[in-house]
């Protein structure tokens, strides 16, 4: 039978696989353990669609910033899919070094791509992006109009308070809330629409409730 100490001062000599000793205590990576960026930037070229895919939401989840460019370059990607996602993963890194490359997304011919893409430049918060976000709110797809509505309050550019008050009429009651919503967020510049909306039986009492909220 080994004695305890004895094994224990075994386990201790032996080396982990991958794994090389450098000095008395510490430990280095060998030199093929992959290095992250290099391995995303690979795995994004891959012409594997799947491969691309899990890779994009990898380098988005890992916030990678190396993967910044690649993810870019994956804004061009026949796979409406992968334009997708690697949107929503360049919003993850706060990449706003591709807010142009984003923008030019807007008009994909994808709604799913366009709703997503509004929504990245909302998190990202650059000015650079009201005018398209302004020119979106002119989509007759309802979901476009809500996201380039959040997003344009959350930049607080007051530029689209008067865009956004035509929202205010929109036929669609979701669109109308989130056109609101947009007001309030941008503040003091929205108050006087705020407050003429009062008047409308239609948005009345959530412009009242957004009113409360205006610092």
């Amino acid at each position: 039978m080994v004695e305890f100490p004895k094994l224990l001062r075994r386990i201790i000599r032996v080396k982990p696989k991958g794994v090389v000793a450098s000095g008395q205590d510490t430990f280095t990576l060998a030199p093929h353990q992959a290095d992250l960026a290099a391995s995303l930037e690979k795995n994004l070229k891959n012409p594997d669609p799947l491969i691309r895919a899990l890779s994009v939401e990898i380098a988005g989840r890992l916030k990678e910033k190396k993967a910044v460019m690649p993810l870019v370059a994956l804004l061009g990607d026949p796979l409406h899919v992968i334009r997708q996602k690697a949107a929503l993963s360049l919003g993850k890194l706060g990449a706003r070094s591709a807010v142009g490359d984003l923008i030019k997304l807007l008009a994909d011919e994808s709604e799913e791509v366009r709703v997503t893409v509004a929504g990245v430049l909302g998190l990202l918060k650059e000015k650079q992006a009201v005018p398209a976000l302004i020119l979106a709110l002119r989509e007759k797809n309802p979901q476009i109009k809500m996201q380039a509505s959040v997003a344009l309050g959350l930049i607080g550019d007051k530029r689209a308070v008067p865009f956004l008050a035509m929202q205010i009429k929109d036929s669609n009651e979701v669109v109308r809330r989130y056109a609101l919503d947009a007001l309030g967020n941008i503040g003091r510049a929205a108050v006087p629409v705020l407050l003429e909306a009062m008047s409308d039986e239609a948005v009345r009492a959530h412009a009242m409730e957004v009113l409360m909220k205006v610092k």
